[in-house]
């Protein structure tokens, strides 16, 4: 997993910022970032992949700041732009989970055996001619949402932001009920005992939807939030994003075995051996990741983390 861009935090923003301000200038950055990135990646296909990743990145900042603006946006509007980035989002994530496979093939191939580079050529190409169908998916999705029209969509979300009760909050007396909410969901979530890999799929989301909205209230929470708090955050997504993309790439792996087992037996037969060995190999990263995940609740929960965790509301005089 590669770092994620810094300039995600606005500093403009303090507690005393009208929430409806605030909410108009988020949602426009977010957006903005949303349109850059889905330009780069209709772009020349050199970098591609980075721009995949930071495209759906974007998308879930952007549905970050719509929920967490939520009650400054008509339900229309709001449902609307939750729609369209939602199907952006998952036009990218299903070329981003070719991606993440063919980025592990080519790191496996370097070191591969002779005899198993037939299996790993084979996979290489299945997974190719499944990635340009998903290209295909990306570049209707944007045609159907182009960057002309999401800026106009851009336009209407944010002149509609308004806050019809009086008094209108500021940021810091409206987010700070809703940063500790996300810290409870976060914090619960980890802690329950559960081996389900979903589960752990679970505390990935919590904990980007708490790194998302302390991006946008950072710049008048204690000091110990950036200093502990985000990096452990940032720590965690690297972890376990590193256990999705073994587990996506496992899954496509079994389905590819699976499909050959069902349609071409002898050939399933042919390749099973070294198939079976990716996934295994996968599945042992994922156990590794589970570990760090362990080592990483650890942290979580050790005295220093708890005392930033206290001040997570708590403003700067």
């Amino acid at each position: 997993m590669g770092k994620q861009p810094k300039s995600s935090t606005i500093s403009s923003l303090t507690a005393s910022t009208p929430v409806a301000e605030a909410a108009c200038g988020v949602i426009d950055q977010r957006l903005t970032k949303v349109r850059d990135c889905l330009r780069k990646t209709l772009g020349k296909p050199s970098r591609r992949r980075q721009h995949i990743h930071a495209l759906r990145v974007a998308t879930r900042r952007a549905t970050a700041a719509v929920d967490l603006f939520r009650d400054c946006l008509p339900k229309p509007v709001r449902t609307e732009l939750r729609t369209v980035l939602r199907s952006l989002r998952k036009a990218v994530g299903g070329a981003r989970d070719w991606d993440v496979l063919l980025e592990a093939l080519a790191t496996t191939i370097h070191a591969a055996a002779p005899s198993d580079l037939p299996t790993l050529d084979m996979l290489t190409g299945w997974a190719l001619a499944h990635r340009a169908q998903a290209q295909s998916a990306l570049e209707q999705a944007a045609h159907d949402c182009s960057p002309r029209d999401l800026k106009k969509l851009q336009v209407r979300v944010v002149a509609a932001v308004r806050w019809k009760q009086k008094p209108e909050p500021s940021l810091g007396s409206f987010a700070e009920p809703l940063v500790s909410q996300r810290l409870a969901d976060l914090t619960a979530l980890a802690d329950r005992d559960n081996d389900a890999w979903s589960l752990l799929h679970e505390v990935r989301i919590a904990g980007k939807r708490l790194r998302y909205t302390l991006e946008v209230v950072a710049g008048h929470l204690d000091p110990a939030v950036a200093e502990h708090v985000e990096p452990a955050l940032v720590r965690l997504q690297e972890v376990l994003g590193g256990v999705n993309d073994s587990f996506t790439a496992s899954r496509l792996l079994e389905d590819i075995l699976s499909s050959m087992r069902s349609t071409t037996p002898a050939v399933a037969n042919r390749y099973q051996h070294v198939l079976q060995k990716q996934i295994t190999e996968h599945q042992q990263r994922m156990l590794n990741g589970r570990e760090a995940f362990t080592a990483w609740l650890r942290e979580w929960h050790s005295i220093e983390m708890q005392d930033a965790l206290k001040a997570i509301c708590r403003r700067r005089p």
